[in-house]
């Protein structure tokens, strides 16, 4: 089973919301934490060069992550907040192409809770869903009801 790993630690001189966030990776059919995304080291990113536009990438794949976040809530630690981003990989040619800001921007909306899949497709919703609900039944079992209901939206084709 793969841990759903935190970031912080006694050591990490970074904000305390941030202790709380990770980064789910879907490549293809597989699914996986990396929490290297954090800081632009992916095992996905490594000896890639990004370029400034997705036209200078010549076989680009799409990489689809998630930044998911968790909170304490009354009855247990669960998940909170789900941001979607993407990067654009063709690892032939050591290039990459991916919107850093808007990646900032969404890891920074779900440390504050946000759950927006609206992005994503009904099938790479489920992916993520079964993902989550595997790794971690204890976490989806507290998580907040909007980011439950978020997800549902793949289960019900709505």
């Amino acid at each position: 089973m793969q841990k759903l790993g935190l970031t912080g630690t006694s050591k990490h001189q970074t904000d305390d919301q941030m202790k709380g966030i990770s980064a789910v990776l879907m490549d293809g059919d597989e699914v996986f934490v990396d929490n290297g995304a954090i800081h632009a080291k992916s095992r996905i990113e490594l000896g890639i060069q990004f370029v400034k536009s997705l036209t200078e990438v010549p076989n680009p794949r799409r990489v689809i992550g998630l930044w998911v976040t968790l909170k304490r809530f009354a009855d247990g630690m669960g998940y909170s907040g789900a941001m979607p981003f993407e990067l654009w990989i063709d690892a032939d040619a050591k290039l990459g192409y991916k919107k850093l800001a808007e990646q900032v921007n969404s890891m920074d909306k779900a440390v504050r809770g946000t759950v927006d899949l609206s992005q994503l497709t009904d099938a790479e919703i489920e992916a993520f869903a079964s993902f989550l609900r595997q790794t971690r039944a204890d976490l989806w079992e507290h998580a907040a009801e909007g980011f439950r209901s978020a997800f549902a939206r793949a289960e019900s084709g709505t």
